[in-house]
């Protein structure tokens, strides 16, 4: 992806302006299917986490922190429809992460504490 984009910017200093749209177009076709798949990863992540889960539960582990943050929403917004008191929220020690610093909970304790999330 990231070298379609460089051929393009490539090709345009160059003046051909045909070949630098073609590579632009390729290279925004592999970003988008990059991102389905992204998408199609943090789901089954998701499930595969969750399935075994009370419903008062969410594990977010493993996910990136945009999608957690996502489901974490969605998490909150069904505990709230079905007035559940407390949900429990799984996020992980961030032994993957870089680092191995911890990122989804600094996350969300930051999302509770704007008082986004009521």
């Amino acid at each position: 992806m990231e070298e379609c984009f460089k051929q393009s910017r490539e090709a345009f200093a160059l003046n051909e302006r045909k070949l630098a749209k073609q590579l632009s177009l390729r290279g925004e076709a592999y970003k988008d299917n990059m991102v389905r798949l992204d998408k199609e990863a943090s789901t089954k992540i998701f499930q595969e986490n969750n399935q075994k889960c009370k419903p008062n539960t969410v594990d977010l582990h493993g996910l990136h922190v945009p999608e957690a943050l996502s489901y974490f929403e969605k998490a909150v917004q069904e505990a709230q429809e079905h007035r559940e008191l407390l949900l429990r929220v799984i996020v992980g020690k961030g032994n993957h992460s870089d680092g191995n610093i911890p990122k989804i909970k600094p996350a969300i304790q930051a999302r509770g504490e704007s008082g986004s999330v009521q």
